[in-house]
């Protein structure tokens, strides 16, 4: 097995080397895997939001399924779709030209070019192309992939509904918006919206994005239970309903922070510190990773003997390979990892392009 591995990591890595002397192999095949990328990100956004999080009615039986907030733009959608309805914007449903769906898809489209804009600008190139046809992607695929057209999709949404309720939809809502988002930052790029600003100020303060999400999304949601109260009337069963309904929007939103932050690991940093008697691994280390380090030299109590403490600071994806350094030069070192919650300071940070 592990001969197996050792050839496997020998023919990527003179893959790799090939890629370097074939730019534009390099490209095409960075921009193949991002779109591929791109397009399982935005279905899995789109049937997550329209299994979990906008049923509408079930079956056509019963009473209409509480719709759930969706984060970022797409919740924002949601808002501008309901204040429409306050100034007398009807749904094909109630003898309007337009249905809700195609209405939302528009106005997620149309709310993130402003965003893209500051993309291209603050961002990168590259980052802003896979970003719009992300966006362009999940617009369509919301309209054709409904609990109507796809019957696997109304299955799940019945056996959800039926068993866990609100809490299952809340769960699987945000385990499908965390996954999506975070397979657009794996990439490179982002799923549009308020992902954009928060990758924005997380590319910035270098630190996790998760946070700066929650935080906006907190916002659209007080603006989602506020306006959808007075659309309903306004009568206490209503406003009960929607501020129960915001909590578990709440956990929707914490779930998917948590999937964010647990996949997307480009911004968590870690302190490494490296207890050896090889006064060279410092210089080695530094030659691997584009990251500098610090020597402290001491004795070590119990064996009397000089040792060399070297510290480090480095992206968690960067740890593997550091450690495999570490062991192949000194199979005796004391390692300790320290998680980070932030760095300042001259930190190299892989450039978005």
């Amino acid at each position: 097995m592990s001969k197996l591995k050792t050839k496997f990591a020998e023919i990527k890595t003179n893959f790799n080397d090939w890629l370097y002397d074939h730019n534009g192999v390099k490209t095409f095949f960075d921009y193949f895997l991002a779109i591929i990328l791109s397009t399982l990100s935005a279905f899995i956004f789109a049937a997550g939001f329209n299994t979990f999080m906008d049923l509408g009615t079930l079956a056509g039986e019963g009473p209409t399924v509480q719709k759930i907030l969706a984060g970022g733009m797409s919740g924002l959608s949601q808002v501008i779709t309901i204040i429409f309805q306050l100034f007398g914007w009807k749904t094909v449903e109630n003898g309007g030209t337009l249905d809700e769906r195609t209405a939302y898809a528009i106005l997620y489209f149309a709310l993130n070019v402003p965003l893209i804009v500051l993309a291209w600008v603050g961002i990168g190139k590259r980052f802003t192309i896979l970003t719009l046809f992300n966006v362009i992607e999940t617009s369509i695929f919301i309209r054709v992939f409904t609990i109507q057209n796809f019957v696997i999709l109304k299955q799940i949404a019945d056996v959800c509904a039926a068993n866990g309720g609100m809490l299952a939809r809340a769960i699987f809502g945000g385990v499908c918006t965390g996954l999506s988002s975070a397979l657009a930052y794996k990439g490179d790029f982002s799923a549009g919206g308020v992902d954009v600003i928060a990758y924005y100020i997380g590319l910035k303060k270098r630190t996790l994005v998760g946070k700066y999400s929650m935080i906006l999304n907190g916002i659209t949601l007080a603006l989602f239970v506020s306006l959808s109260i007075i659309h309903e009337g306004g009568s206490a069963d209503v406003t009960a309903q929607y501020i129960s309904g915001a909590f578990y929007t709440a956990i929707y939103l914490f779930v998917t922070k948590l999937v964010i932050d647990a996949i997307n690991v480009t911004n968590k940093k870690v302190k490494v510190e490296v207890v050896t008697t090889n006064s060279e691994l410092g210089a080695i280390l530094i030659k691997t990773l584009p990251h500098a380090a610090t020597m402290i030299k001491g004795t070590g109590v119990y064996s009397g003997k000089e040792k060399y403490m070297f510290v480090i600071v480095v992206s968690s994806y960067e740890l593997p390979t550091l450690m495999k350094v570490i062991k192949r030069e000194d199979p005796e070192a004391f390692t300790e990892v320290i998680p980070l919650i932030s760095v300042a300071g001259r930190f190299f940070t892989k450039p978005i392009k």
